[in-house]
C-alpha cells in the first residue's frame, strides 16, 4: 500500500513537470508563473507538521493517518491533505510535513472551473489537453496547481485540483531515489507518461 501511494505521487509530480507552458509576454529565460497563488493551501503553508494543519482543515474531520494523510468534507467538497514522512534515517522529533492538497468535487463543466481560476490565478502556465482529458497547470515559486480534466460525453469536465509543494516535491524524488531499488526505479520510470 505505502508503494502504491509514492507511486501515485512520484506519477503526480511527472506529469505536472511534462507540460507545455503556456505562451507567455515574459521573458524566455524566466518560467512563467501565476498571480496570487500561495505558499500552501488555505491557512496552512507547506511544510506545516500535522500537528499544526489539523486545526486548521477545511471541512469536518472524516479520516486521519498522523504519518500520510488528513481527509475532511464539507458538503459534497472533499479535502485530502497529504504529508511527507521519510521513514528512514529518522530523527527522533521529525513531525510529517504537509506536501499537497487535492480537492474533490461533483463533476463541473471544465469552462466554469477554469474561468474560476482564471479569476483567482490568471491564465494557466501550462497544459497537457489531448481529446478533452488532461490537465492545466498554474505555478508560482513554491506551488503548482493542476486542474485535472476529465473527458465526459466527449466534452471536457473537472472534478480534482491538487495543490502541490514544489520544494516538498523535490524532496520527495530524492528520497524515492534513496527507497527504491534499482530495479524498482526503473518500473516506476516505465509508468510515467
Amino acid at each position: 500500500m505505502k508503494k502504491i501511494v509514492w507511486i501515485i505521487c512520484i506519477a503526480s509530480f511527472a506529469l505536472y513537470t511534462t507540460f507545455t507552458p503556456a505562451q507567455q509576454k515574459a521573458p524566455q529565460n524566466t518560467q512563467p508563473q501565476s498571480k496570487s497563488i500561495a505558499d500552501g493551501y488555505g491557512n496552512v503553508k507547506w511544510g506545516s507538521t500535522y500537528n499544526d494543519v489539523k486545526p486548521n482543515v477545511l471541512g469536518r474531520i472524516a479520516f486521519t493517518d498522523e504519518k500520510r494523510i488528513i481527509v475532511s468534507k464539507d458538503g459534497e467538497l472533499e479535502y485530502r491533505y497529504g504529508f511527507f514522512y521519510p521513514e528512514i534515517n529518522q530523527e527522533t522529533n521529525q513531525q510529517p510535513k504537509l506536501f499537497y492538497v487535492v480537492i474533490q468535487f461533483p463533476y463541473i463543466s471544465l469552462d466554469d472551473m477554469k474561468k474560476k481560476m482564471e479569476e483567482k490565478y490568471g491564465p494557466p502556465t501550462g497544459e497537457s489537453i489531448k481529446n478533452n482529458q488532461g490537465a492545466y497547470i498554474w505555478e508560482s515559486e513554491s506551488t503548482s496547481i493542476i486542474v485535472w480534466v476529465d473527458s465526459y460525453e466527449k466534452k471536457p469536465f473537472c472534478r480534482k485540483i491538487t495543490y502541490l509543494s514544489k520544494v516538498m516535491a523535490k524532496d520527495i524524488n530524492a528520497y524515492h531515489n534513496l527507497v527504491f531499488s534499482k530495479k524498482e526505479q526503473e518500473i516506476l520510470k516505465q509508468l510515467q507518461p
